[in-house]
């Protein structure tokens, strides 16, 4: 049937153990570059989008606070 694991949203927590099904491991780097180019310091969505070795496969386990929600810094929705 064909089609993309993800449309005109993100890939987000759920999606990304996919990714290298879908993308060839040069693709990967790339875009993992490209991330690190807008985000050095890994701040925006923090273990999302991006598939890691460790990560691939793996089931999200329960929802950890960031430190800045624990510093009362920031809210989650």
């Amino acid at each position: 049937a064909g089609g993309s694991i993800t449309g005109e949203h993100g890939v987000g927590f759920d999606k990304k153990r996919y990714m290298p099904r879908m993308f060839a491991e040069p693709d990967l780097a790339a875009f993992q570059k490209l991330r690190c180019a807008f985000d050095p310091g890994g701040l925006a969505n923090p273990g999302k989008v991006m598939p890691t070795p460790r990560l691939c496969g793996e089931v999200p386990g329960p929802y950890r606070q960031h430190p800045l929600e624990r510093a009362g810094l920031a809210d989650r929705f």
